[in-house]
């Protein structure tokens, strides 16, 4: 499950470098799929008496795949990624937000580009987590969206 989760680097990273961001997108949630599957397979919550070992294992390898995936997942979803990062017991800022910027050539019209910088602390590969690094209390990353507020803001704007 770890070697398929960095080997996600490269075909994501490719895809990402031939601007093929619906290619991305879905291999990098594909490796999600298989994390989450692992974890419901591996069901550590049931080795708890009986193999507390393995337990353990099995749920190093699933933050791994967590933190692997918050890699992933940056360029999509930056915010959220640094909330895994801190959750997982990272300090610091994990990837500087894009931003869009005017670019004016040799006098033409101007257009807009999304930049950043890109030389923070995210790096493109999986990388080891440290066994006994505390984790922060978990909270949900989304909210669940109430159905019937989303379709009055949405008659209020005239959508």
């Amino acid at each position: 499950m770890l070697a398929s989760s960095r080997q996600a680097f490269g075909t994501v990273g490719g895809h990402l470098a031939r601007s093929r961001f619906k290619f991305a997108i879905t291999e990098a949630m594909r490796t999600v799929a298989e994390a989450n599957k692992y974890f419901s397979e591996q069901a550590p919550w049931k080795l708890r008496e009986s193999d507390p070992e393995r337990m353990r294992t099995v749920l190093h390898v699933a933050l791994q795949l967590v933190d692997d995936a918050k890699t992933l997942l940056t360029p999509f979803l930056p915010h959220s990624s640094q909330r895994v990062h801190e959750m997982l017991g990272g300090a610091g800022t994990w990837s500087d937000m894009p931003h869009v910027e005017e670019v004016d050539e040799d006098g033409g019209p101007s257009y807009p580009v999304i930049t950043g910088r890109y030389d923070g602390s995210a790096r493109w590969a999986s990388a080891p987590l440290r066994p006994g690094t505390p984790l922060a209390a978990p909270v949900p990353l989304f909210a669940k969206l109430d159905t019937a507020v989303v379709d009055e803001e949405l008659a209020r704007l005239g959508a």
